[in-house]
């Protein structure tokens, strides 16, 4: 029954707010009927108290003054804590902050990553087109497929019981295009979770060569390992470790290449997990930032001599990118920031050699990422 509240309130409510044409009372109308044709006569009471009391309490609001307070007024139309809406106004303009807040409020498309050791991208495009609406090839990543309102749930699909692809977001798999793995080399994957950019990585292998898959959540690489016996990889080994007490020895041998996806506050996802942005403060970019740096510095112990180390988190925050790199590289000399392969895409994807992506221009998730080099 609670379910179905809910439903109600929020039917009344969007038309309240967003319908300008539909009268408060009518809104309410319409919710109170569907609540006594399909729920008990109590529910109907609460769903028109809640909302009469919404409706006299929204038509008395005023929105703060665009000019005199921007951070409210962004705060209020665009539903971001006032937090966020005064550090994001600082750093990137008000223009770029609309934008932002608009793409994050919109439902995103769902983008797959073609399984390329099963299959290829227009073939899998011509399999699951009748079933989605606005499909369409992502326009950076080679393998990738993106598309609306699939008719099943796409993990009970055939294409995806068999492995032909994950589901990815375009700017994820560009990262694995940063860490440029090859065939037979050793890499190293660490917080691997539940193993979207170890698939990658795999594949971009040709499932030939080594990969130490490591997380501190067993959990996370039990699923992992399901997961690459569904795509069919078999050159994947997992290790339950935590990355700030561990050393070299505990893997018995240094890598071609490590990717630390390191954890972040996820700000670049919002879009995918809209509630994220009232479960984080100020404090805990603060916090991962601390924990990203030890993690970096950790990870570098890991990388042969010539050998490369990609960090990325999915945040557009600088105290988790730019500012991380350059505390790193200040205490890490033997490392420098090493070009990646990606400048060719566009400028749009690469300021001062960092990969950077935000999901108001380019239709995917705001990621940073940055390859290093250790030097001799």
């Amino acid at each position: 029954m609670t379910g179905l509240f809910l439903i109600f309130i929020r039917i009344g409510l969007y038309q309240i707010v967003y319908m300008e044409k539909i009268p408060v009372s009518a809104a309410v109308n319409t919710s109170v009927d569907i609540a006594k044709k399909i729920s008990e006569k109590n529910s109907a009471g609460f769903v028109n108290a809640v909302l009469r009391k919404a409706g006299a309490l929204y038509q008395k609001v005023s929105l703060p003054d665009i000019k005199k307070n921007p951070f409210l007024f962004i705060s209020i139309t665009k539903s971001i804590p006032l937090w966020l809406s005064k550090k994001w106004i600082k750093q990137f303009g008000f223009k770029k902050t609309f934008q932002l807040c608009d793409s994050i409020n919109k439902i995103p498309k769902i983008t797959i990553k073609t399984n390329t050791l099963k299959t290829d991208r227009i073939t899998l495009a011509n399999l699951v087109k009748e079933n989605v609406k606005q499909i369409e090839f992502t326009k950076y990543s080679e393998h990738g497929i993106s598309f609306l309102s699939p008719e099943i749930p796409i993990h009970q699909t055939q294409e995806f019981l068999k492995g032909f692809f994950q589901i990815q977001d375009e700017a994820a798999q560009l990262i694995t295009s940063i860490l440029n793995p090859g065939k037979g080399e050793k890499i190293l994957d660490i917080c691997a979770g539940f193993g979207g950019k170890t698939g990658n990585i795999a594949q971009a292998m040709k499932n030939k060569g080594s990969i130490l898959a490591t997380d501190i959540n067993k959990d996370k690489l039990f699923y992992l390992k399901t997961e690459m016996k569904r795509l069919g990889i078999s050159i994947v080994s997992t290790k339950q470790l935590d990355i700030l007490k561990a050393n070299p020895k505990d893997c018995n041998m240094l890598f071609d290449k490590v990717l630390l996806d390191a954890p972040c506050t996820g700000l670049g996802v919002l879009k995918r997990n809209p509630d994220a942005r009232w479960t984080h403060s100020i404090n805990d970019i603060k916090r991962l930032s601390k924990i990203q740096k030890k993690m970096l510095l950790k990870a570098a112990d890991f990388v042969k001599i010539g050998g490369t180390l990609v960090y990325a988190v999915c945040s557009c925050e600088k105290e988790e990118n730019e500012e991380n790199i350059n505390f790193f590289l200040k205490k890490r000399k033997d490392f420098s920031i090493k070009e990646n392969n990606l400048k060719l895409l566009g400028s749009e994807f690469s300021i001062n050699q960092f990969f950077k992506t935000y999901p108001d221009n380019l239709l995917m998730d705001g990621f940073f990422a940055v390859c290093l080099k250790r030097k001799k």
